[in-house]
C-alpha cells in the first residue's frame, strides 16, 4: 500500500435487501468510504488537477451520482450504514516489536530467526487483521542502520539490546502502523546516539506523514510533547511514557538532555497526563511502557496511576499498557477504557511463549471502536479481542477452540478488576466463532454503520466454561 493512512472496514458492510455481489459490494464500499486520516496541518495532494466548470459534462455529475446511488443500496438499502460509517473510529492497538534477536547485525532485506525472513515474511500472517484508521504498536528497539554503535549495558550483568534496520519500521508502517510509541526501556540500548538514529528514521516517516511518534526526544520538552492526528474530522491526541532500565537518570530527558519521557518518575507521569489533557482533541490516547514481567494480573502501582489519576482523575480515554510479556485484563473506568497489558506481537528478542500455559503463551491485538458523539467527542461503543500466537517469530490470530479459551482468560481476568469501590468493572469479551472475542456497549447493536453490523448479535459474554476453569485459575495465580 502506498501509505500507512487509510480507512478500513473490520467487518464486512451489513447484509443487503437484495443481491449485490461481493464484487460490486466491495467497489461500491471503497467509493463511498469516509477520505483517510490526515495530520491536522496536512493537505492531500491532489491526483489530478481541478478542471473549469464548464468542461464538467452532464455525464460527467450525473455518473459518481449514479455510483453513489448504487453504493447506498449495496452497502445499506435505507443509506443509514453508509452515512453512520462517517462517524465510526477505529483503532487497532498491539503490544511490544521488534524486528532483531539480542545485539544482533542489522541488514536491510530482513532478519535471521529460524533462517532468513524477509520483511514481508515476518507481517504475511496477520497483515489483513491490521485495518484500522489508526494502529498502534510499541516500537521496543533502536532503529538504526548502523551496526557499529556500542550498546548501553544499562548497568546489567547480561542486557538485553535491540536495534531493527528502518527498512522493517518502515514495512510495518507500509502495513499499516501509524501511531508508535517510543517510550520503553530500549529506547536507549545503545545510548544517545542510538536514540539520535531512532528520531532520524521516526522522524523521516513522520516527515512523510506516513506516521506519529512520542516518548523521546532530543530534550525534556520533546520527550513530553503529545501529537495530535485528525482522523475523520476528529482529533486524537497521543502521547507515550514508559520504564527505563534500573530508573537510570542518564537515559531520562531533561531539559537540554536527549532521553526518554520516563515512567517511575512521579514528576514525569504528572507532566505527561497534564500535557495531555491540556492536548485539544476529541479522544486521547496514553501509550505506557511498564508492567511486572511475566505477571498476568494487575498490580497495585497500576491501580493508582492508571484508574485512579489517569482515567479517573484526568479523564484520559485510551490508556495502553505493555511490556510484561503477557496479556492482562482490559477494564471500563468510567468512560476510559484500560488495557494493563497486550503482551508481545512481533519481537524476535523475546522467548517463545507458546509453552507458558494458557494465561501466558498468547499476545492480544485489540479493536476499539469509536463514535462521534453530537457534542463532537468520540466516545467507545464496541472493542474486539484476537489472541496472537507466535509473537516470538511470525504472528498469526489464534482460531477456533483455542482462541476461544484465551478469550476466557480475558474474562478470568476481568473479574480481578471489578471494583465497587472504585466504580470499574473487568471487560468480559462475548467469544465469536472466529476465536475472538467482543464487547458492545449498550445500544450499539441497534446503531448504524459498521458498529450496529458488528453488534447486531451481539450477547453478554457466558461464563467461564467448568473445563477450563481449573486450569485458567492455577495458570492465572499471579
Amino acid at each position: 500500500m502506498g501509505t500507512a493512512w487509510r480507512t478500513a472496514s473490520s467487518r464486512p458492510a451489513p447484509r443487503p435487501w437484495f443481491t449485490c455481489t461481493p464484487k460490486v459490494r466491495k467497489g461500491m464500499a471503497a467509493f463511498a468510504a469516509a477520505p483517510a486520516p490526515k495530520f491536522e496541518d496536512q493537505m492531500p495532494p491532489m491526483k489530478t488537477p481541478l478542471r473549469p466548470l464548464a468542461l464538467i459534462t452532464p455525464l460527467a455529475v450525473l455518473a459518481p451520482l449514479a455510483v453513489l446511488a448504487l453504493a447506498l443500496i449495496c452497502i445499506d438499502p435505507a443509506g443509514v450504514a453508509t452515512a453512520a460509517e462517517g462517524d465510526e473510529v477505529t483503532i487497532v492497538l498491539v503490544g511490544d516489536v521488534g524486528l532483531n534477536r539480542n545485539n544482533q547485525r542489522v541488514e536491510p532485506r530482513g532478519v535471521r530467526k529460524f533462517g532468513f525472513q524477509t520483511w514481508a515474511n515476518t507481517t504475511e500472517l496477520i497483515a489483513k487483521d491490521i485495518n484500522g484508521d489508526l494502529n498502534f504498536l510499541n516500537v521496543e528497539t533502536v532503529i538504526t542502520d548502523r551496526n557499529d554503535l556500542r550498546r548501553d549495558t544499562k548497568g546489567q550483568r547480561g542486557p538485553f539490546n535491540f536495534r531493527t534496520h528502518p527498512a522493517g519500521l518502515r514495512h510495518l508502517v507500509a502495513s499499516g502502523f501509524n501511531l508508535l510509541s517510543l517510550a520503553n526501556n530500549h529506547s536507549m540500548d545503545y545510548g544517545v546516539a542510538g536514540l539520535r538514529e531512532t528520531l532520524k528514521h521516526v522522524g523521516a516517516l513522520e516527515n512523510e506523514k506516513l506516521a506519529v511518534a512520542t516518548g523521546i526526544g532530543m530534550n525534556r520538552d520533546e520527550a513530553g510533547r503529545p501529537q495530535t492526528v485528525n482522523v475523520k474530522n476528529s482529533d486524537i491526541a497521543f502521547a507515550s511514557i514508559g520504564i527505563v532500565t534500573n530508573n537510570l537518570e542518564r537515559h531520562r530527558a531533561g531539559a537540554a538532555k536527549p532521553g526518554q519521557i520516563a515512567y517511575r518518575f512521579d514528576d514525569d507521569f504528572a507532566e505527561i497526563r497534564k500535557r495531555l489533557g491540556a492536548t485539544p482533541a476529541n479522544y486521547r490516547i496514553l501509550s505506557i511502557h511498564y508492567g511486572i514481567e511475566g505477571q498476568v494480573r494487575t498490580d497495585a502501582r497500576q491501580f493508582s496511576d492508571w484508574r485512579r489519576k489517569a482515567a479517573q482523575r484526568d479523564g484520559i480515554d485510551l490508556i495502553v499498557g505493555h511490556h510484561a510479556h503477557v496479556v492482562r485484563g482490559v477494564e471500563l473506568a468510567g468512560n476510559s477504557l484500560i488495557f494493563y497489558g497486550l503482551g508481545n506481537f512481533l519481537h524476535h528478542g523475546t522467548a517463545n511463549m507458546t509453552q507458558k500455559g494458557i494465561c501466558r503463551d498468547y499476545g492480544l491485538m485489540a479493536r476499539v471502536h469509536l463514535r462521534k458523539a453530537s457534542d463532537g467527542r468520540l466516545v467507545l461503543r464496541a472493542v474486539e479481542a484476537i489472541p496472537v500466537t507466535d509473537t516470538h517469530y511470525r504472528p498469526r490470530r489464534l482460531t477456533g477452540r483455542k482462541g476461544t479459551a484465551r478469550i476466557h482468560v480475558l474474562n478470568y481476568l476481568a473479574g480481578t478488576l471489578d471494583s465497587a469501590k472504585d466504580g470499574t468493572q473487568g471487560v468480559r469479551f462475548t467469544p465469536q466463532g472466529d476465536g475472538s472475542g467482543l464487547y458492545c456497549l449498550p445500544g450499539a447493536k441497534t446503531e448504524g454503520g459498521r458498529i450496529g453490523a458488528l453488534c447486531q448479535r451481539y450477547a453478554p459474554a457466558p461464563p467461564v466454561p467448568s473445563s477450563l476453569r481449573g486450569a485458567i485459575a492455577a495458570s492465572c495465580r499471579r
